[in-house]
């Protein structure tokens, strides 16, 4: 029997990262408005500010950390990643100052949260995939619901018998040893004699998939159709999906929801994502990703058609169900995009241009739908206008599929 490509273990390892880095930061947020607010007497908007600084971080962080995990070895980065995640937990929960806490959050957790999770293992498992690239991709994003399943609620357990500043200070120890250790086990790519052994993907190759010895240059990037074509599309997507899922529990409430019933609608959102992954796990290779995409996106726009009417329990949970499965198919297919039409030396440049994109609509987002229900009462203005973003959004990743790379990017020099 031989023996197991690398490229599997860096799968698993893939899931076991993304499950302790968003398991303890966006996950585990919700646990600390409380007990956060109560002690420094901040209201609940100054106390989302703290989310707000950790998009913009990483919408700010993205584009040089990209570049960097395209120049240098992948487990330095990790390493030096993994101990701002692991310090700045610990940092929060010691801090007596609003001021520091700001720098953390829109610094040092950014640096942690990308470059020891997303960020840093899309790119590893973009460089060992080509021909089960989509699977990969698919089967790692389970991570980060099973972080919200099982580090957010240990985490949980900490804050409520021990306190916030404790649990915070143990989960920075914990997962930044935990990642350190994992960070020993990564290689940043193939060496000789190492074959995937998969099957050719469906998908047509890129013009831009030239095999060459370094990343495009970024402005190659900028000039490309394609990656305007694909980011924007995919941003607009994103931004709808992450306003709908902070929109479920109030809605729900509002139709006459309890508050355990309402929660329960992320469990179905949850355990949607982890079976959407892995169905797309057996088909994702198998069908053109721009088409897939384009079928997703379209999904997304019939889902918030139906939120209006989506006033009971089952209905509610049902939508829940569908968003968990669009929300988790999306980016592992984005991901592999990237690397199809860019390459792999350059999916890390790639994928942290796209950042201050999906940062920037996401935000508008959720402001949108917040003052709009503030001025109406109601989301369904917020739903009729997200159908038209995802409608807009699938004819711009479908018009992918006639839009050639900018010539800078096709050049010797792309990979």
């Amino acid at each position: 029997m031989g023996r197991i490509y690398y490229g599997w273990i860096v799968v698993a390892l893939a899931i076991l990262i993304y499950m302790l880095v968003v398991g303890a930061t966006f996950g585990a947020f919700g646990l600390f408005v409380h007990p956060v607010s109560k002690e420094f007497g901040l209201s609940r908007a100054e106390m989302n500010t703290a989310m707000i600084l950790m998009n913009l971080g990483n919408a700010a962080v993205a584009p040089a950390l990209g570049r960097v995990l395209d120049r240098f070895p992948v487990r330095r980065v990790f390493l030096a990643c993994a101990l701002c995640l692991g310090g700045g937990l610990a940092i929060l929960g010691l801090s007596r100052s609003l001021w520091l806490s700001s720098a953390v959050l829109a610094v040092v957790l950014p640096l942690g949260y990308l470059g020891a999770g997303t960020l840093t293992m899309s790119a590893l498992v973009a460089r060992w995939f080509t021909a089960q690239r989509g699977r990969a991709m698919a089967l790692a994003a389970i991570g980060m619901s099973l972080g919200n399943a099982t580090v957010t609620p240990i985490v949980g357990v900490l804050v409520e018998d021990f306190g916030w500043r404790t649990a915070l200070i143990a989960s920075g120890a914990g997962v930044g040893l935990l990642l350190v250790a994992l960070g020993f086990l990564l290689r940043d790519r193939p060496g000789p004699g190492e074959r995937e052994g998969g099957r050719p993907q469906v998908a047509a190759p890129s013009p831009s998939q030239v095999p060459s010895a370094g990343p495009a240059p970024v402005g190659a990037l900028l000039r490309s159709p394609q990656f305007w074509s694909i980011g924007v599309s995919i941003a607009a997507a994103l931004a709808v999906i992450q306003t709908i899922a902070i929109t479920l529990i109030p809605l729900g409430q509002e139709n006459g929801l309890t508050t355990v019933e309402a929660a329960t609608l992320m469990s179905f959102t949850g355990g949607g994502a982890i079976a959407g992954a892995l169905m797309l796990a057996l088909i994702a290779d198998r069908l053109d990703r721009v088409v897939l995409l384009t079928i997703l996106l379209v999904l997304g726009a019939g889902l918030n058609a139906a939120l209006p009417y989506a006033n009971t329990y089952g209905r509610l949970a049902a939508v829940a169900g569908l968003l968990g499965v669009t929300s988790g198919s999306l980016p592992p297919v984005f991901f592999a995009l990237l690397a199809d039409r860019f390459g792999p030396a350059t999916f890390g440049t790639a994928r942290g241009l796209t950042m201050p994109l999906i940062a920037a609509l996401g935000m508008a987002a959720v402001w949108f739908a917040g003052k709009t229900f503030d001025l109406t009462g109601s989301y369904d203005v917020v739903f009729q206008a997200f159908i038209i973003a995802d409608l807009v959004a699938a004819g711009l990743m479908f018009a992918t599929r006639f839009v050639g790379p900018a010539k800078a990017a096709a050049a010797p020099t792309v990979s």
